[in-house]
């Protein structure tokens, strides 16, 4: 499968990633305003234009002139919340604990585990998938309780990738937006 790449995306993705860090670490810092602050002036050397973020118990939000990240994480232990307009037919695995989640530009990320092994993960996800019309264009196998499944329909994409958990079950990654 061919994917044509998005300049403007991947240069914003280039360039706030290590932001995504900075703001990562802001719940582990005693002076929350004054992380924010400084995590706002190293988004802004970073990226060349101006920043506000915003830090609300786990969900940080970054604003630029470039668009709006949204990211939540997880606070001891619990779920956290999808996006408000994540993808009704992007099949989620059930019994599953969303560790974090973001919006960037029309993306959508999600971190989950589950209990289940990563075989019945992939194995779910392919029937489900597939009954909500989403057409499959690559399943791959790695190490052991690793792989990745990547579908598309109406000129939107979802890649699933799974791996063994520490604890046994699956760690899973989900990315779904535009193809690009």
């Amino acid at each position: 499968m061919a994917t044509r790449s998005n300049p403007a995306r991947s240069h914003t993705v280039r360039l706030l990633l290590p932001v995504l860090a900075i703001g990562l670490l802001l719940p582990l810092t005693a002076c929350q305003k004054a992380a924010e602050k400084a995590a706002e002036a190293a988004m802004e050397r970073a990226t060349g234009n101006k920043v506000d973020l915003d830090k609300d118990g786990g969900t940080m939000t970054i604003k630029s002139d470039e668009g709006e990240i949204k990211v939540a994480t997880s606070q001891n232990g619990q779920s956290v919340p999808l996006p408000e307009d994540f993808p009704k037919d992007v099949f989620l695995p059930e019994h599953s604990a969303v560790n974090s989640a973001m919006d960037m530009a029309g993306m959508k990320m999600v971190n989950m585990v589950s209990d289940a092994s990563s075989n019945d993960v992939s194995t779910t996800i392919q029937k489900s998938m597939e009954a909500q019309g989403w057409k499959r264009e690559m399943a791959m196998q790695a190490a052991e309780g690793s792989a990745t499944l990547v579908y598309s329909k109406d000129k939107r994409q979802t890649v699933y990738q799974m791996m063994k958990g520490d604890n046994g079950g699956t760690q899973i990654a989900i990315r779904t937006g535009g193809e690009g």
